[in-house]
């Protein structure tokens, strides 16, 4: 059996959403947080900030060189923020689309448990 949709009709073969939104209330300049899990139907994912720190947000893998073959795991600490994405405090966002489909992390720039993160992952 094949896949059948209406023409001008939305052609998706998994589940698909318009979005998933994931709060977060204790990110911490320790240790990165897993702020969105690896999914392969990931279209776009966004990043606001709407506490008062920066965070830093980095893929779980990435390359260390441009002559890498492989991903390996990336654990940035506020000393190594190579890989990373900064989202300013205060209202501050970040869209990725296209290959950002694996997992994604945030690291405070200060602070303790109580830095608020929000992350929306659309598969659309």
């Amino acid at each position: 059996m094949g896949l059948i949709s209406i023409a001008g009709g939305v052609q998706a073969n998994s589940s698909a959403s318009g979005g998933k939104v994931y709060a977060y209330n204790t990110i911490t300049n320790t240790a990165p947080t897993t702020v969105a899990p690896a999914n392969p139907q990931r279209r776009s994912i966004v990043f606001h900030n709407p506490g008062s720190v920066d965070i830093f947000i980095a893929p779980a893998l990435a390359f260390t060189s441009a002559s890498g073959v492989t991903p390996t795991t990336l654990t940035p600490t506020t000393a190594a923020l190579g890989g990373t994405f900064r989202v300013f405090g205060n209202g501050g966002s970040l869209t990725l689309s296209g290959e950002c489909n694996g997992a994604w992390q945030a690291l405070a720039a200060s602070g303790g448990p109580v830095n608020s993160f929000t992350v929306m992952d659309s598969n659309t």
